[in-house]
């Protein structure tokens, strides 16, 4: 009966923590392809459409070479990692985004974390481009 209850429990949560995820992009966006799009947005994995707002897009745009916008895909998405210290997240993307992240934040390039202050540093000034997931 002791067994039966903890693999409830432990079903329970796992069902709870794929529920964290479901804001999730189905597919991220180029920005090349969101800056010409009159109203950008994604969907999300409860297949929903999650708006983009293009001033943020266009300000991301500032910071990324020409030839490099079709690299950039978009949301950008920070995950907690169960294995992760308290306060450490992980930046999710390929070379291009997170070099994007790491100068928004005025840091080292090639960092693939991100610290609690730096999220919401970045949820601040662009709070429609940014997903938070969970990896377990």
């Amino acid at each position: 009966m002791e067994e039966d209850e903890e693999r409830l429990s432990k079903t329970f949560w796992e069902v709870e923590l794929r529920k964290l995820n479901d804001g999730l992009p189905k597919t991220k966006r180029s920005l090349a392809v969101l800056l010409r799009e009159e109203h950008p947005s994604y969907k999300n994995l409860n297949n929903e459409d999650v708006s983009l707002d293009k001033k943020e897009l266009m300000d991301i745009a500032r910071l990324v070479p020409k030839e490099k916008m079709s690299e950039v895909s978009l949301p950008f998405v920070i995950i907690k990692e169960s294995g992760l210290k308290r306060g450490v997240y992980l930046i999710q993307g390929n070379e291009t985004e997170r070099r994007v992240i790491n100068l928004v934040l005025k840091r080292a390039q090639d960092n693939r974390f991100i610290y609690l202050p730096e999220i919401l540093e970045l949820s601040k000034k662009y709070p429609s481009l940014i997903v938070f997931g969970f990896q377990f």
